[in-house]
């Protein structure tokens, strides 16, 4: 995986730390266990960060991983409901 990509998962990683979400970078997968039954997987392909879910939310560019947590939170907070 190239090296901008590698930082911007483990960016985002550190972003769901932060909101108290255990992730973990596994080759180029960020996985994140979400605590919902649904739980699903943020992924990065390109220059752009996709939640894995039945509808491929696109969460927004590489270098915005702060506002893609905060949305894959929000959405699976509705998804949760």
């Amino acid at each position: 995986m190239p090296d901008g990509r590698a930082d911007a998962l483990s960016e985002l990683a550190v972003q769901f730390g932060r909101r108290g979400r255990r992730a973990q970078v596994h080759e180029n997968t960020l996985l994140v266990a979400l605590g919902t039954r649904g739980e699903r997987v943020i992924i990065c392909a390109g220059r752009r960060f996709r939640w894995g879910g039945e509808r491929g939310h696109v969460l927004g560019e590489v270098g915005a991983e702060s506002a893609a947590a905060e949305r894959a939170l929000i959405v699976l907070k509705q998804l949760a409901r």
